[in-house]
Protein backbone atom coordinates (compact mmCIF):
# COMPACT_ATOMS: atom_id res chain seq x y z
CA UNK A 1 0.00 0.00 0.00
CA UNK A 2 1.09 3.23 -1.03
CA UNK A 3 0.56 7.23 -1.12
CA UNK A 4 -0.11 9.27 -4.36
CA UNK A 5 -1.04 12.24 -5.73
CA UNK A 6 -4.53 12.64 -7.11
CA UNK A 7 -4.08 13.11 -10.81
CA UNK A 8 -6.56 15.11 -12.93
CA UNK A 9 -6.26 15.35 -16.57
CA UNK A 10 -8.09 18.00 -18.63
CA UNK A 11 -6.90 18.22 -22.17
CA UNK A 12 -7.37 16.22 -24.78
CA UNK A 13 -3.67 15.73 -25.66
CA UNK A 14 -3.59 14.50 -21.54
CA UNK A 15 -6.60 12.01 -21.85
CA UNK A 16 -6.26 10.65 -24.84
CA UNK A 17 -3.19 8.58 -24.75
CA UNK A 18 -5.24 7.19 -21.48
CA UNK A 19 -7.78 6.27 -22.94
CA UNK A 20 -5.81 4.88 -25.71
CA UNK A 21 -4.09 2.54 -23.27
CA UNK A 22 -7.35 1.22 -21.45
CA UNK A 23 -8.66 0.49 -24.72
CA UNK A 24 -11.48 3.09 -25.14
CA UNK A 25 -12.58 6.04 -27.04
CA UNK A 26 -13.62 9.31 -26.65
CA UNK A 27 -15.90 9.42 -28.61
CA UNK A 28 -17.15 5.89 -27.82
CA UNK A 29 -18.10 7.15 -24.16
CA UNK A 30 -19.50 10.38 -25.33
CA UNK A 31 -22.09 7.90 -27.17
CA UNK A 32 -22.96 6.25 -23.87
CA UNK A 33 -23.28 10.10 -22.95
CA UNK A 34 -25.88 10.42 -25.22
CA UNK A 35 -27.73 7.46 -24.84
CA UNK A 36 -27.72 8.03 -20.94
CA UNK A 37 -29.17 11.38 -21.67
CA UNK A 38 -31.78 10.54 -24.20
CA UNK A 39 -32.85 8.18 -21.64
CA UNK A 40 -33.27 10.49 -19.11
CA UNK A 41 -35.33 12.97 -21.29
CA UNK A 42 -37.54 10.23 -21.78
CA UNK A 43 -39.02 10.84 -17.72
CA UNK A 44 -41.94 12.64 -17.26
CA UNK A 45 -43.78 13.85 -14.87
CA UNK A 46 -45.97 10.44 -14.16
CA UNK A 47 -43.03 8.35 -13.99
CA UNK A 48 -41.63 7.97 -10.37
CA UNK A 49 -39.35 10.80 -8.97
CA UNK A 50 -35.94 8.04 -9.73
CA UNK A 51 -37.30 7.43 -13.16
CA UNK A 52 -34.67 10.13 -14.90
CA UNK A 53 -31.37 8.79 -12.87
CA UNK A 54 -33.04 5.00 -13.64
CA UNK A 55 -33.67 5.07 -17.07
CA UNK A 56 -30.25 6.55 -17.60
CA UNK A 57 -28.70 3.99 -15.46
CA UNK A 58 -30.21 1.15 -17.30
CA UNK A 59 -29.33 2.84 -21.07
CA UNK A 60 -26.23 4.18 -20.13
CA UNK A 61 -25.14 0.59 -18.77
CA UNK A 62 -26.43 -1.07 -22.00
CA UNK A 63 -24.23 1.60 -23.89
CA UNK A 64 -21.40 1.12 -22.24
CA UNK A 65 -21.74 -2.49 -23.43
CA UNK A 66 -23.16 -2.44 -26.73
CA UNK A 67 -20.10 0.00 -27.47
CA UNK A 68 -17.25 -2.43 -26.50
CA UNK A 69 -17.94 -5.51 -25.51
CA UNK A 70 -16.24 -8.16 -27.92
CA UNK A 71 -12.70 -9.43 -28.30
CA UNK A 72 -10.92 -7.43 -25.74
CA UNK A 73 -13.71 -5.95 -23.66
CA UNK A 74 -16.45 -8.53 -21.75
CA UNK A 75 -19.63 -8.50 -19.52
CA UNK A 76 -19.45 -9.18 -15.54
CA UNK A 77 -20.96 -8.78 -12.56
CA UNK A 78 -18.28 -8.27 -9.90
CA UNK A 79 -19.81 -8.51 -6.05
CA UNK A 80 -23.22 -6.95 -8.19
CA UNK A 81 -21.40 -4.19 -9.65
CA UNK A 82 -22.44 -4.07 -13.36
CA UNK A 83 -19.50 -3.48 -15.65
CA UNK A 84 -16.90 -4.35 -18.46
CA UNK A 85 -13.32 -5.70 -18.10
CA UNK A 86 -10.29 -6.07 -20.56
CA UNK A 87 -7.96 -8.21 -18.77
CA UNK A 88 -5.72 -6.99 -21.78
CA UNK A 89 -5.12 -3.45 -20.40
CA UNK A 90 -6.08 -4.62 -16.35
CA UNK A 91 -8.92 -2.27 -16.51
CA UNK A 92 -12.73 -1.91 -15.10
CA UNK A 93 -15.34 0.15 -16.29
CA UNK A 94 -18.63 1.07 -14.80
CA UNK A 95 -21.68 3.53 -15.00
CA UNK A 96 -22.38 6.29 -12.96
CA UNK A 97 -25.06 9.11 -12.59
CA UNK A 98 -23.44 11.90 -10.60
CA UNK A 99 -24.81 15.04 -9.44
CA UNK A 100 -22.10 17.29 -11.29
CA UNK A 101 -18.52 16.58 -13.25
CA UNK A 102 -15.23 18.20 -14.50
CA UNK A 103 -15.64 20.92 -12.14
CA UNK A 104 -12.38 20.78 -9.78
CA UNK A 105 -13.95 22.65 -7.26
CA UNK A 106 -16.68 20.37 -7.12
CA UNK A 107 -16.42 16.21 -5.69
CA UNK A 108 -18.87 14.29 -7.76
CA UNK A 109 -21.88 12.95 -5.89
CA UNK A 110 -23.17 9.59 -7.23
CA UNK A 111 -27.31 9.77 -7.26
CA UNK A 112 -27.44 6.52 -5.58
CA UNK A 113 -25.74 5.07 -2.39
CA UNK A 114 -22.49 2.48 -3.86
CA UNK A 115 -22.94 -0.70 -1.74
CA UNK A 116 -20.02 -3.12 -0.40
CA UNK A 117 -19.31 -4.60 -3.83
CA UNK A 118 -18.56 -0.95 -5.41
CA UNK A 119 -16.45 -0.03 -2.37
CA UNK A 120 -14.41 -3.56 -2.46
CA UNK A 121 -13.79 -3.05 -5.92
CA UNK A 122 -12.25 0.53 -5.72
CA UNK A 123 -8.77 0.58 -4.79
CA UNK A 124 -8.46 4.20 -3.13
CA UNK A 125 -9.14 5.03 0.30
CA UNK A 126 -8.51 8.73 2.46
CA UNK A 127 -5.38 9.99 3.60
CA UNK A 128 -5.75 12.86 6.43
CA UNK A 129 -3.47 15.37 4.75
CA UNK A 130 -3.01 18.30 3.02
CA UNK A 131 -2.80 18.56 0.08
CA UNK A 132 -5.16 15.91 -1.08
CA UNK A 133 -3.98 12.46 -1.54
CA UNK A 134 -5.28 9.16 -1.99
CA UNK A 135 -4.08 5.57 -1.01
CA UNK A 136 -3.79 3.03 -3.38
CA UNK A 137 -4.47 -0.50 -2.82
CA UNK A 138 -2.81 -2.15 -5.50
CA UNK A 139 -3.38 -5.75 -3.62
CA UNK A 140 -7.14 -5.31 -4.40
CA UNK A 141 -6.90 -6.13 -8.32
CA UNK A 142 -7.95 -4.60 -11.18
CA UNK A 143 -8.77 -0.80 -10.91
CA UNK A 144 -12.45 0.23 -11.16
CA UNK A 145 -12.94 3.43 -13.24
CA UNK A 146 -16.54 4.98 -13.23
CA UNK A 147 -17.69 6.90 -16.66
CA UNK A 148 -19.43 9.32 -14.61
CA UNK A 149 -22.09 11.29 -16.45
CA UNK A 150 -24.40 14.52 -14.87
CA UNK A 151 -27.65 15.67 -15.96
CA UNK A 152 -26.03 18.29 -18.11
CA UNK A 153 -23.96 15.76 -20.29
CA UNK A 154 -20.75 16.40 -18.84
CA UNK A 155 -18.40 13.44 -18.79
CA UNK A 156 -15.76 12.05 -17.04
CA UNK A 157 -13.56 8.68 -16.82
CA UNK A 158 -12.15 8.89 -13.56
CA UNK A 159 -11.47 5.94 -10.39
CA UNK A 160 -12.90 7.11 -7.33
CA UNK A 161 -12.74 5.59 -3.85
CA UNK A 162 -16.09 4.92 -2.29
CA UNK A 163 -16.35 6.53 1.20
CA UNK A 164 -19.39 6.32 3.51
CA UNK A 165 -21.56 4.76 0.33
CA UNK A 166 -20.59 7.52 -1.86
CA UNK A 167 -17.55 8.94 -3.95
CA UNK A 168 -14.81 10.39 -1.92
CA UNK A 169 -11.37 11.12 -3.54
CA UNK A 170 -10.06 9.97 -6.78
CA UNK A 171 -7.32 8.55 -7.59
CA UNK A 172 -7.44 10.06 -11.30
CA UNK A 173 -9.91 11.98 -13.39
CA UNK A 174 -9.96 12.18 -16.63
CA UNK A 175 -12.41 15.18 -18.29
CA UNK A 176 -13.97 14.41 -21.73
CA UNK A 177 -16.40 16.67 -22.31
CA UNK A 178 -17.92 20.00 -20.56
CA UNK A 179 -21.01 18.86 -22.41
CA UNK A 180 -22.75 18.78 -25.53
CA UNK A 181 -21.70 22.63 -26.50
CA UNK A 182 -17.87 21.41 -25.82
CA UNK A 183 -17.94 18.68 -28.65
CA UNK A 184 -16.59 20.73 -31.40
CA UNK A 185 -19.83 22.68 -31.86
CA UNK A 186 -21.86 19.31 -32.22
CA UNK A 187 -25.05 18.87 -30.79
CA UNK A 188 -26.10 16.18 -28.23
CA UNK A 189 -27.87 13.35 -30.39
CA UNK A 190 -29.93 10.39 -29.75
CA UNK A 191 -28.90 8.60 -31.92
CA UNK A 192 -26.67 5.83 -30.65
CA UNK A 193 -23.49 6.23 -33.35
CA UNK A 194 -23.48 10.02 -32.52
CA UNK A 195 -20.09 11.48 -31.26
CA UNK A 196 -20.66 13.78 -28.32
CA UNK A 197 -19.75 14.43 -24.68
CA UNK A 198 -19.93 14.77 -21.01
CA UNK A 199 -17.84 15.28 -17.68
CA UNK A 200 -17.74 14.21 -14.06
CA UNK A 201 -15.40 15.12 -11.24
CA UNK A 202 -14.83 13.53 -7.83
CA UNK A 203 -12.67 15.11 -4.96
CA UNK A 204 -10.82 14.42 -1.44
CA UNK A 205 -12.42 14.40 2.14
CA UNK A 206 -10.87 14.04 5.97
CA UNK A 207 -11.14 10.24 6.75
CA UNK A 208 -12.88 10.50 10.20
CA UNK A 209 -11.54 8.99 12.86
Amino acid sequence: MHFIQTVIRRGPWEVEPVLKEIGVTSGGLRRVRDVACAARANATDFHAANAPGTFAYQDGVWCLRDEFVGDVWKMERPGGVEAIVSLQSGVRIAFANVDRCCDVNHDPLPISEKGSGAESLCEGNLFESLPSFTKEQTSLGIPLFYCMIDPDGRLELSRPTIVGRTFGPCVERNFISNGPGDDDGSKMSVDPRDDSAVEITPTITRRAI
